[in-house]
C-alpha cells in the first residue's frame, strides 16, 4: 500500500460518515428501520475505528469481551487481570459502564481522542459516571448506555493490548445493547462469551455473523461447562461455526466451578489469558489481527453503506410520491376552478340581480334591437353617477368568487390528505393534524384582497384600451368600474374565452354585456380583454392554491429532510442536489477507487 493510501482511505471514509449522517431516513417505508440501525453502526465504526486504526495501526490493540446476559463476561475479565476491575452479580445487567483494562504504558491511547471519541472517560475503579468523567473528544447522538467509559491501568496487562468489558449483546436495556454493538465494532478482536446453556442462542449468532460479514478477527469463549460436558458441547459449538462459515475459529472452553473471591481459578482462563499474553508479547502478531480485521472491516464498508442507500432511495421515492399526490390533488383544483369560472355558475343569485339594477337590462335589450350605434350614449344614462350601485356589484363578485376559490381549497386540502393516509409514510407526514384536512386560515385571509387585486387589474385594463378613443374615454371617464364589471361578467360566461357572441352561455346579462363591450371596444379588443382577464385570474388563482399546497411540502421536508427533495414551490433545484442515494452512491465509489 502506498504511503498516502491510507490518508486518501480515511479522508474517503470521513467523507462517507458524514454523508451517512446527513441521509434522512425518517419515514417508516421499505428498508427504513433496518437502514437507521445499519447507519448507526458503520457510522459508529468508521468514528470509533477505521478512523483511528487508520492513524495508527501500530496503536494497542483492542480486546473487547462482549456476549449474552449472564454469560460471565465481568467474571472472566477479572479472572485474566487478577482482581476486580469490572463489578459481577447476579442482578442484571451487572455492566453499565464500558470498562478497559490496559498496561499503564498504553493508557494514553485509550485515554485519548482516537479510540471511542464519543465517550468520556474516568479513571479509577469506581463504576459509572462522576467528577472524575473526562470527554475524549467531541459526542455524537448515537444511543449510549452510559457517556463514560473507564480506564484501569493494571500491571497484569502486557503493553500493547487493551482488555474492555462490554455491556451485554441481549440486554434488557436498549441503550445497553446498542453501547455493544457499537464497542463490538470498535474492536481489533472479538472475545465473544457465550454458555453451554445458551451457544445455540439466535442473538448470538447474529454478532457472529457480523463478525464474519465484516472480516472480524474472533475468538469464542464458551463458559460455565456442566462436569462432563465438554466432550459434547464443545465439538457441537466447533462444527456450528463451521456451518456458518466460521472455520478455524478458536474455541475456549471454561468449566463450570465455584468462585474463589468473585473469581474462577487461574486455570479455568490459562487459554484466554495464554492468547492476550501472546498478542502483548508479539508486535507481528498484533499487527496481523489488526491487518485482519482493518481489511475485513474496510471491505465490508461498501456493501452495508450501499443498503443505507437502498433505504435513502425508498425514502425519496415515498416522499416523491406524497409530494406527487399534493400537486396533482391541487392541479385539479384549479383546474376546477377555471372550468367553475367559465361556466356561468357565478353568474347567479346576488351578482346577477346586482348587475341587472345597474344597467337596467330591458332598456338596453331595446336599444340593441332598434341601433347598436345608440348604444354607446345609452351606456352613460345608465350608470353615469352610480358608484355605490358598481361597488355593490363588485361586493357580490368577490363574496361569491371568495367562496368558490375556499371551497376548492378546502376540497384540495382534504383531498391531499386523504390521499397522503392511503400512501406510504404518509400518515406519519400527517401525524394525526387534522389542520390540513381544509385550506390554511392565511388562504382565507388571502383570498379577498387577491380577488379585489384582480378587479383592479381588471380595472387597468379597460383604462389602457379605451384610452386611444374619444367617445369610449368619455364613457370610462364616468362609468370603467361598470364596464370593467362587464368585461368580469363575460369572463364569467364563457367556457373557453371569449371567441363571440354565439358563445355566450346566457342570451340575457351575460350576452348584452359582451354586446356593449364590442359596442364600446369592437369584438377583436373584447376577445383580447377577456383572454388576459381570465388570464390574469388564473395566474393569481394558482398562486393562492400553489401557496396553500406549500404547507403538505414543508410538513413533508420537515418529517422526510432532504429526502423530500426540498419540495418547495418555485423551488427549481430539487433534482440531483437533494438525492441522498446517490450522494452515498459517490462516496462509495470514492473509497472503492482509493482501495
Amino acid at each position: 500500500m502506498a504511503t498516502d493510501e491510507p490518508a486518501d482511505l480515511a479522508e474517503a471514509l470521513r467523507a462517507l460518515a458524514d454523508t451517512l449522517r446527513s441521509t434522512p431516513l425518517a419515514l417508516d417505508v421499505g428498508p427504513a428501520v433496518a437502514g437507521r440501525a445499519v447507519r448507526i453502526e458503520l457510522v459508529g465504526q468508521i468514528d470509533d475505528y477505521l478512523l483511528p486504526r487508520l492513524g495508527r495501526l501500530d496503536a494497542p490493540l483492542l480486546v473487547v469481551i462482549g456476549g449474552s446476559t449472564g454469560s460471565g463476561k465481568s467474571t472472566i475479565t477479572n479472572t485474566v487481570v487478577g482482581r476486580e476491575v469490572s463489578p459481577a452479580g447476579v442482578l442484571r445487567p451487572t455492566t453499565r459502564s464500558p470498562v478497559v483494562i490496559c498496561h499503564p504504558d498504553d493508557r494514553g491511547w485509550f485515554a485519548g481522542a482516537d479510540v471511542l471519541p464519543g465517550l468520556a472517560r474516568q479513571t479509577g475503579d469506581g463504576d459509572g459516571g462522576g467528577p472524575g468523567a473526562e470527554r475524549a473528544g467531541s459526542g455524537d447522538d448515537r444511543p449510549q448506555a452510559s457517556s463514560v467509559l473507564r480506564l484501569v491501568a493494571d500491571d497484569g496487562i502486557g503493553p500493547g493490548i487493551g482488555i474492555l468489558d462490554a455491556p451485554d449483546i441481549d440486554s434488557v436495556e436498549d441503550a445497553n445493547r446498542d453501547l455493544a454493538t457499537q464497542l463490538l465494532a470498535a474492536a481489533d478482536l472479538w472475545l465473544f462469551t457465550t454458555t453451554a446453556m445458551r451457544y445455540a442462542d439466535a442473538v448470538p449468532w447474529d454478532f457472529l455473523h457480523q463478525a464474519r460479514d465484516r472480516g472480524t478477527s474472533l475468538a469464542v469463549v464458551i463458559n460455565r461447562i456442566p462436569p462432563g460436558a465438554g466432550d459434547e458441547v464443545v465439538p457441537h459449538l466447533r462444527g456450528m461455526l463451521v456451518d456458518r462459515g466460521l472455520p478455524d475459529i478458536e474455541v475456549f472452553p471454561v468449566p463450570q466451578t465455584e468462585l474463589i473471591d468473585g473469581r474462577l481459578p487461574a486455570e479455568s482462563v490459562a487459554g484466554i489469558r495464554a492468547l492476550l499474553e501472546g498478542l502483548a508479547a508479539d508486535a507481528e502478531r498484533r499487527a496481523e489481527v489488526i491487518r485482519t480485521t482493518l481489511d475485513g472491516a474496510i471491505a465490508s464498508v461498501a456493501p452495508r453503506a450501499r443498503d443505507v442507500a437502498l433505504a435513502a432511495r425508498a425514502q425519496t421515492e415515498a416522499a416523491g410520491e406524497l409530494a406527487a399526490a399534493v400537486d396533482a390533488t391541487y392541479g385539479r383544483a384549479v383546474d376546477r376552478l377555471v372550468d367553475d369560472i367559465s361556466s356561468g355558475s357565478l353568474l347567479r343569485g346576488e351578482v346577477l340581480d346586482r348587475w341587472q339594477e345597474l344597467v337596467g337590462t330591458a332598456e338596453l335589450m331595446q336599444a340593441v334591437q332598434s341601433r347598436i350605434s345608440l348604444i354607446r350614449d345609452r351606456i352613460g344614462a345608465f350608470i353615469r353617477g352610480r358608484p355605490a350601485a358598481t361597488a355593490e356589484v363588485q361586493g357580490e363578485i368577490t363574496s361569491t368568487l371568495e367562496t368558490l376559490l375556499i371551497d376548492h381549497a378546502d376540497a384540495a386540502a382534504s383531498g391531499a390528505a386523504a390521499r397522503w393516509r392511503n400512501l406510504p409514510g404518509g400518515p406519519q407526514v400527517l401525524d394525526g393534524d387534522r389542520s390540513l384536512e381544509r385550506s390554511s386560515e392565511r388562504y382565507r385571509q388571502t383570498v379577498g384582497p387577491e380577488i379585489r387585486a384582480w378587479q383592479d387589474d381588471i380595472l387597468e385594463l379597460v383604462r389602457q384600451r379605451g384610452a386611444g378613443k374619444r367617445t369610449t374615454a368619455r364613457i370610462l371617464a364616468f362609468s370603467i368600474n361598470s364596464v370593467g364589471i362587464a368585461l368580469m361578467l363575460v369572463l364569467f360566461s364563457q367556457t373557453a374565452g371569449l371567441s363571440g357572441g354565439e358563445l355566450a352561455i346566457g342570451a340575457g346579462t351575460a350576452g348584452l354585456s359582451q354586446t356593449l363591450l364590442s359596442a364600446l371596444f369592437g369584438e377583436q379588443a373584447v376577445r383580447e380583454l377577456a383572454n388576459e382577464a381570465r388570464q390574469l385570474l388564473i395566474t393569481r388563482v394558482a398562486s393562492l392554491l400553489d401557496e396553500d399546497a406549500a404547507r403538505f411540502h414543508r410538513r413533508l421536508n420537515e418529517v422526510a429532510g432532504s429526502a423530500a427533495g426540498g419540495r418547495d414551490p418555485g423551488d427549481d433545484e430539487h433534482g440531483a442536489d437533494h438525492d441522498p442515494a446517490g450522494q452515498l452512491e459517490r462516496a462509495v465509489v470514492a473509497i472503492e477507487r482509493v482501495r
